[in-house]
C-alpha cells in the first residue's frame, strides 16, 4: 500500500529534478509500514519480535559512541578504578562529623532540619529500604562520572575536539578532592549534579519552554539540597531574558526554579514557625563577622552587645582574623548556647528563629559599618587555595587522633542515626580517632594515598583555569553567553560560602567543573551558540521563502 505525500499542484515550470522528487514522494512507503518493518526482520512483518533487533541496535549505538569518542571512553573507564579503590579502602562510607549524622537522622525522621536543608535527607530516605551506605556512595560515584559525561557532551556540542572536551572533564574524573566528596555521606555531590545538569540542559538542549522549566526545576531542587546556589534561581531566567529567549521560557524557568524553594520554605514554616530554608543563615553570617567585627565601630544596641567578639568566652574574646568562624559557632560557651539545654538532637537549642534573627541583625550592622574589612576577609580566604600547590582536602590515611571526641550526647545521637539507617553502629566510634568515621582497609588506603600524592589539581593551575575563563569573556571573538553564565555561576559557588561563613576547600570543589567548561569554551570552533539557535524563532520571511516539505504521517 502507498499513499500520496506531496503537493500535486506544483508550478508547471518545475524542472525534471523537482518532478522526480514529487514522483518519489508519491511512491514513498508509508511511515507506519516503515515502523512495522523496523520492528521485525522481514518486510512482510514476520520475525521473532522486537527484542533482539532493539538489543542489537542498542549495542550498535553504544559501539558507535565508543568508536567516535575513544579518548573520553578510555578516560571514563580509567576513572572508575580510583573510585573502586576508595570504596574498598573506606568502608562503608566516610561520615563527616555531625553533618553526616544530621542527614541520617533527617532520613529517619523526615522533617526540615534547622541547620542544613533537607533535600539530601530525602535522597537518603529514598534509599533507606536498602539499609546500605555503600549503595549511597556508589550512586554518588556514578553521579561524579555522570557529571563528566555532561561536561563532555556540552563541549562537544560547542564544537570542541574530543581530546579538549575530555581534558575539561579531567578534574571531575580524577581529582582526589572530587573522589573524597563522592565517598562522603554529604550533600555536596548531589547538589553539584543537579546544578551542572540544570546549566547543561539550559545551554545545550533545544530551548523549548518545557526544557527551560526542567532546567529551572533541577536548580530549585539543588537549592533545597545546598542553599548556596539560591542566586541561580534568579540568574538563570536573567540569562534567558538577556538572550531574548522569550517570556514563556523566562517565566517557565523562574516559576519551576522557585516552586521547590517555596514549597520547602512552607514546610519549614509549618515545622519551625519561620518561612525560611533554615534557622542557621543568620548565625553562620554572624560567625563570619567575628573575623573582623569591632563593636567600637559598629555601636550595636544593648541587646546585640553580647554578640560582640570581646563578649565571647575565653580566648575567643581576643579578635583574631586567622581564627575560623566555626570556633565561634560551635563553642558551647558562646551566647547562642546559653542557657545550656540538654536535648537528644544536639543543636536544636541554639539554632532557633529568635537566635537566627538576632545574629543576622548584628551581622548586617557589622558588614554595613565595616564593608572594607568584610571584603578583605572574604577575598583573603577566597585566594587561599591558589597560594598552595596542594590542598588539605585529602583522604585520611591513618586513625591518629586529630579531633576532639564527640561529647556524650552527640555520640548517642550519632549512633542512633547510624543504627536506624543501617541496622548497626558501623564506624561511628572511629570518629573519636579521626574526624572522618570509616573503617580503613589496607592496601587500598595506601594505594589511594600514593594516588593523591601524584594526581591532584594544583591550586595555581586552577587559578589559571579561572583566569582563562575570564580572558575569554574579554575577547569578543571568543566570548559566549554560555561561558559568561558558567563563569559567573562558578564565582558564586566559590565565593558565597566563604562570604556567609568561612573558607574550606570542600566548598570550592563544586565550582571546578563550571570553571573548566567556561575556560574550555574559549577554544571552540567559531560559530553560533547551539542554545541561541534553538531559542530564537525563525522569522516570517524565512518561513515564507522556505521550500515546501512533504507532510509527515
Amino acid at each position: 500500500m502507498t499513499t500520496v505525500k506531496g503537493n500535486l499542484g506544483q508550478d508547471p515550470q518545475n524542472n525534471d529534478s523537482k518532478q522526480q522528487r514529487t514522483a518519489g514522494a508519491i511512491l514513498e512507503t508509508p511511515q507506519w509500514r516503515k515502523r512495522l518493518e523496523g520492528l521485525t526482520d522481514q518486510p512482510d512483518g514476520s520475525g521473532s519480535g522486537p527484542r533482539a533487533p532493539r538489543r542489537r541496535r542498542a549495542a550498535s549505538s553504544t559501539g558507535e559512541l565508543v568508536r567516535r569518542n575513544p579518548v573520553f571512553t578510555v578516560a571514563l573507564a580509567a576513572a572508575v578504578v580510583p573510585r573502586l579503590v576508595a570504596m574498598l579502602g573506606f568502608q562503608p562510607a566516610i561520615l563527616f562529623r555531625m553533618d553526616s549524622f544530621d542527614y541520617l537522622w533527617g532520613s529517619l525522621h523526615v522533617s526540615p532540619n534547622v541547620i542544613n536543608t533537607g533535600g539530601y535527607s530525602l535522597f537518603l530516605w529514598l534509599l533507606r529500604p536498602f539499609h546500605s551506605l555503600v549503595l549511597v556512595v556508589a550512586l554518588q560515584h556514578l553521579m561524579g562520572l555522570g557529571m563528566a559525561v555532561m561536561i563532555y557532551a556540552l563541549l562537544r556540542r560547542y564544537r570542541l575536539p574530543g581530546w579538549g572536551a575530555t581534558l575539561a572533564a579531567t578534574p571531575v574524573l580524577f581529582d582526589p578532592a572530587q573522589l573524597l566528596l563522592e565517598q562522603l555521606v554529604m550533600a555536596d555531590v548531589l547538589a553539584t549534579l543537579l546544578t551542572v545538569g540544570a546549566l547543561v540542559l539550559l545551554l545545550s538542549a533545544p530551548l523549548s519552554p518545557w526544557r527551560a522549566a526542567t532546567a529551572g526545576l533541577l536548580m530549585g531542587l539543588s537549592v533545597i539540597v545546598r542553599p548556596t546556589v539560591l542566586p541561580f534561581v534568579i540568574l538563570m531566567p536573567l540569562y534567558l531574558l538577556i538572550r531574548r529567549a522569550g517570556w514563556r521560557r523566562v517565566t517557565a524557568t523562574l516559576a519551576a526554579g522557585a516552586l521547590p524553594v517555596l514549597a520547602y520554605a512552607g514546610c519549614f514554616d509549618a515545622a519551625h514557625g519561620s518561612f525560611n530554608l533554615t534557622d542557621s543563615n543568620g548565625l553562620f553570617l554572624w560567625s563570619r563577622t567575628m573575623s573582623f567585627a569591632r563593636c567600637s565601630v559598629i555601636h550595636p544596641p544593648p541587646d546585640l552587645q553580647p554578640l560582640c567578639p570581646e563578649a565571647q568566652p575565653g580566648h575567643l574574646a581576643n579578635p583574631d582574623p586567622v581564627r575560623r568562624p566555626s570556633h565561634y559557632l560551635w563553642n558551647r560557651g558562646t551566647w547562642q548556647w546559653q542557657p545550656p539545654v540538654q536535648q537528644f538532637v544536639p543543636n536544636a537549642a541554639a539554632f532557633t528563629e529568635a537566635n537566627n534573627v538576632r545574629a543576622q541583625r548584628f551581622a548586617v550592622r557589622a558588614i554595613m559599618a565595616q564593608p572594607l574589612s568584610y571584603a578583605h576577609v572574604v577575598l583573603h580566604e577566597t585566594s587561599l587555595p591558589f597560594r598552595a600547590l596542594a590542598n588539605p582536602w585529602r583522604f585520611p590515611l591513618n586513625t591518629a587522633p586529630n579531633e576532639g571526641p564527640l561529647v556524650k550526647g552527640n555520640m548517642r545521637y550519632a549512633t542512633a542515626g547510624m543504627a536506624g539507617y543501617t541496622g548497626g553502629q558501623g564506624p561511628v566510634r572511629m570518629i573519636e580517632r579521626n574526624k572522618y568515621a570509616a573503617f580503613l582497609k589496607q592496601p587500598f588506603v595506601y594505594l589511594l594515598g600514593v594516588y593523591q600524592r601524584v594526581i591532584f589539581l594544583p591550586g595555581p593551575v586552577l587559578g589559571l583555569i579561572i583566569l582563562a575563563g575570564l580572558v575569554g569573556l574579554l575577547i569578543p571573538r571568543r566570548r559566549t553567553w554560555a561561558g559568561a553564565l558558567l563563569w559567573v555561576s562558578a564565582v558564586v559557588v566559590m565565593v558565597l560560602p566563604t562570604a556567609v561563613h568561612e573558607y574550606t576547600y570542600r566548598y570550592l570543589v563544586p565550582a571546578v567543573p563550571l570553571f573548566c567548561i567556561s575556560a574550555a569554551l574559549i577554544f571552540r570552533k567559531l560559530g553560533p551558540e547551539p542554545a541561541l539557535k534553538a531559542a530564537q524563532a525563525p522569522s516570517a520571511g524565512a518561513l515564507q521563502s522556505a521550500p515546501a516539505q512533504p507532510a509527515a504521517d
